[in-house]
């Protein structure tokens, strides 16, 4: 059963964190830069923004498109607060809307996720390992700081919420958040009704099943080598259907070669992927059938499933117009799994991305990700699905895709470290890299913007930003940052075994 520390330890652990979260975001709200592209709005800021503007116009109009019509809580809260105030819809005041938002959605986020850890009965080195990993990233600490016009913070926010609530065991609750949610982020249905059909299931014995390490073991167990083959064959026919179709449009254009090469670049950190899904899920293939155990679900859990997940899809389509084009889809980022946004030759690139935005804590799922995902399946099936759903978004190399998720992996990760306890070398390993990955002490605005928002994203000074995102990072920063996270992930992994004497 969970339990909860004693009140007074989890109030002075809080008020730290709390105090930390309140005085970085200060200090970004005081000093901070502001990314000079859409005059400080960003690039769909400039969408967001039009919608704090005019919404209600747009909706009736028909310029709202499915796309954003998924995405405007935000920016209708930040409407709300500047209708309060009485401030005019300028610019300026739609941008320190949005920075207020993203800082009371971090502090939230803080509350949350020490109410999550005092559930789970985490020691002190694993709350601490989860707040920096969720909180004191370049994610957090800079992005949503230099670019606020957005919706990640308030994603981040829901993500923790729904996860918390999986565990609080409030089905109403959280079928009401998934419903509020699904208007901030694409992906929250799905992760809402995950959470809820899985809310009262058990896996007996997955967390304990353990997969074959060395050839003789495979040998010895048939079962578990036909239901590697089955799991990989899937995985092979999905990959193959996304190659084939991308293989008429590129020798209608000529551009196969290109193709072929993207996906190349793609394969080695595919493969990784697609290896990491069997470790986390393959032990509840083996340990019973996933359809006998969806079937032990209660079927008022389906129905709010249902209701969650649909709700929200009749409104976007009363509220959206078929017509107006989409800047994304699931089409699309089903073929950048595949065909990674950082084209070609930059091998990695995946894991290269997501450790500059969320932080260190990345190498360590990597390094420790046979504990996290025994932790994640004794947490429940639930955060395995999104996790299992979410991980193949990182391919995508905009590793922001994976944040509805990154709760999930933080809490696996926190609470196998805990469990198998940490050095003082690797908390001041840990803590330094933490800080050098934030970058909130770094100057990005060393030089006027000129030209096209749009244009020279690869050159300075605009890749001092692009350089943490993999579809525009530059060859000079790739091959100046890759060596450096791989020397990380080495000296980290001999912080993990290294104990106190």
């Amino acid at each position: 059963m969970h339990r909860y520390l004693p009140k007074s330890r989890a109030s002075t652990t809080l008020l730290c964190m709390v105090t930390l979260v309140l005085l970085l975001g200060t200090c970004n709200l005081v000093f901070g830069e502001i990314v000079p592209a859409g005059g400080g709005l960003g690039w769909d800021g400039l969408t967001y923004a039009e919608m704090v503007r005019r919404l209600g116009f747009m909706i009736t109009d028909g310029q709202l498109s499915r796309y954003y019509s998924q995405r405007l809580l935000p920016s209708l809260i930040v409407k709300t607060m500047l209708a309060v105030c009485g401030a005019q819809l300028s610019d300026q005041n739609i941008i320190r809307g949005f920075q207020l938002i993203n800082l009371l959605a971090l502090v939230l986020g803080t509350i949350i996720w020490k109410r999550m850890a005092d559930l789970l009965s985490l020691g002190s080195s694993g709350v601490w390992i989860g707040f920096a990993s969720l909180f004191l990233n370049y994610f957090a600490t800079k992005h949503l700081s230099y670019a606020p016009v957005t919706t990640d913070g308030v994603a981040l926010l829901v993500s923790l919420l729904l996860l918390w609530l999986f565990l609080e065991r409030r089905p109403l609750a959280l079928a009401a958040a998934t419903i509020a949610g699904s208007f901030v982020w694409q992906l929250t249905g799905l992760y809402g009704a995950i959470l809820l059909l899985s809310l009262h299931l058990k896996l007996p014995g997955a967390e304990s099943v353990q997969l074959p390490t060395a050839a003789s073991d495979w040998k010895r167990n048939d079962g578990q080598m036909r239901a590697f083959r089955l799991f990989a064959a899937a995985a092979a026919l999905t990959i193959s259907i996304l190659v084939l179709s991308q293989l008429p449009g590129a020798i209608k254009n000529g551009s196969l070669v290109r193709e072929l090469a993207i996906f190349v670049t793609g394969a080695p950190s595919l493969l990784v992927v697609v290896l990491a899904l069997w470790i986390l899920i393959g032990p509840i293939l083996l340990s019973r059938s996933l359809l006998a155990v969806l079937t032990a679900a209660p079927l008022r859990f389906f129905l709010l499933a249902g209701t969650a997940l649909l709700l929200p899809q009749i409104a976007f389509t009363a509220l959206s117009n078929p017509e107006v084009p989409n800047p994304s889809g699931v089409l699309y980022v089903l073929n950048w799994i595949v065909f990674p946004l950082a084209g070609k030759g930059k091998f990695l690139m995946a894991f290269l991305a997501a450790t500059l935005l969320w932080g260190p804590a990345v190498l360590l799922i990597m390094l420790c990700w046979t504990d996290v995902s025994t932790e994640l399946r004794k947490i429940g099936l639930g955060p395995v699905g999104i996790v299992a759903a979410t991980v193949p978004l990182v391919l995508v190399t905009e590793s922001r895709f994976i944040l509805g998720a990154w709760p999930c992996l933080v809490l696996g990760l926190a609470r196998a470290l805990d469990r198998s306890g940490t050095s003082k070398l690797f908390g001041y390993l840990f803590g330094a890299l933490t800080i050098l990955n934030s970058q909130f002490w770094l100057r990005f605005n060393i030089a006027p913007w000129e030209g096209n928002d749009y244009a020279d994203l690869t050159d300075f000074p605009k890749q001092m930003f692009f350089l943490h995102y993999g579809p525009w990072m530059g060859w000079p920063a790739y091959l100046a940052q890759l060596p450096i996270v791989l020397c990380a992930a080495y000296v980290l992994k001999i912080a993990i075994y290294t104990k106190d004497a």
